[in-house]
């Protein structure tokens, strides 16, 4: 079996925010970062103009970085949602996502990734998660045509801020294992935020995870629930948040060590964060660039 190997990825999706309306904008931050050669892997929303989406493409096979795209963008926009309690609502959720598959294949992706939808209240909870899994299930179907493609779902946290359907590591896992007989090629994007707004220490729920992780997010959070800034809000690296150099280099770590997967050939890493029309952009890229870096290094020494 090849061995999975962890390389670094630009989240152009965050890192440029404000620019996530303009495709042609997006597909040429992408051409720059490319010519980058820390970057093996660019993460964007959803590309929708043929001309931009054969662009992105291009680019991808020339300079051999692949590409996962968020579809969560375009189906919040839309106020759909993967796990609805209403039939109807889900079924349009599903047939979107499914359209959103055939647009991605079309940009060269070779990754789909998405979040769970809300989380409804324990009461019903199984059922939503029951729901969730039919409709990746469909999603799953349409995505087969494209063999080079997998999905990732990304586990939010529970009860602190985003309130997501699926969070909490071991009941993502129960729920996705059993799942995965139907859906081989569904895993996880793991965020470090929110892990740590879930109670959970990021390591041992990153190892619990296994080679069930495709993609990993180096995200910032304030834990404490009584500061105003608490909450998943994509912020900068470093204090008040928990993540700091060393709690960085130890995640990546832990993710080197993580089963190999046999289809998987990388698993891509990336820090989370996102700027506003007021941040310089580039300066914000060239920070998280430099912080992965030191992470990646940092790893690379306590091994």
């Amino acid at each position: 079996m090849k061995q999975t190997a962890l390389v670094p990825s630009a989240h152009i999706a965050e890192l440029f925010f404000p620019d996530m309306q303009d495709e042609s904008k997006v597909v040429d931050i992408a051409e720059r970062l490319s010519q980058q050669p820390f970057y093996r892997f660019i993460e964007t929303g959803m590309v929708m103009q043929a001309a931009q989406a054969r662009r992105l493409r291009d680019i991808s096979e020339t300079q051999q970085v692949k590409l996962t795209q968020w579809m969560t963008f375009v189906l919040n926009q839309q106020g759909l949602n993967l796990s609805s309690p209403d039939r109807i609502q889900r079924k349009r959720s599903m047939k979107r996502a499914c359209e959103l598959v055939h647009r991605a294949a079309d940009c060269g992706a070779t990754r789909i990734a998405f979040v769970s939808g809300s989380d409804p209240g324990a009461a019903q909870r199984e059922a939503a998660k029951s729901a969730l899994g039919e409709t990746l299930e469909q999603i799953g179907e349409v995505m087969s045509q494209y063999p080079q493609m997998i999905m990732q779902l990304e586990p939010l946290d529970r009860f602190a801020h985003k309130c997501q359907l699926i969070g909490p590591t071991d009941e993502t896992l129960r729920w996705m294992k059993q799942l995965r007989r139907t859906c081989p090629r569904l895993y996880l994007a793991w965020d470090s935020a929110h892990v740590a707004l879930n109670q959970e220490d990021p390591i041992v729920a990153l190892r619990q995870s296994g080679s069930l992780v495709s993609q990993l997010h180096l995200s910032n959070a304030i834990l404490d629930p009584n500061d105003p800034g608490y909450g998943d809000h994509h912020m900068r690296f470093g204090a008040p948040g928990f993540l700091t150099p060393a709690v960085a280099a130890n995640i990546v770590a832990a993710a080197r060590q993580l089963p190999d997967d046999p289809l998987l050939e990388e698993r891509s890493i990336a820090v989370e964060m996102r700027t506003t029309d007021q941040d310089d952009r580039w300066q914000t890229e060239q920070a998280c660039r430099d912080f992965l870096q030191q992470a990646l290094a940092g790893a690379a020494m306590t091994a």
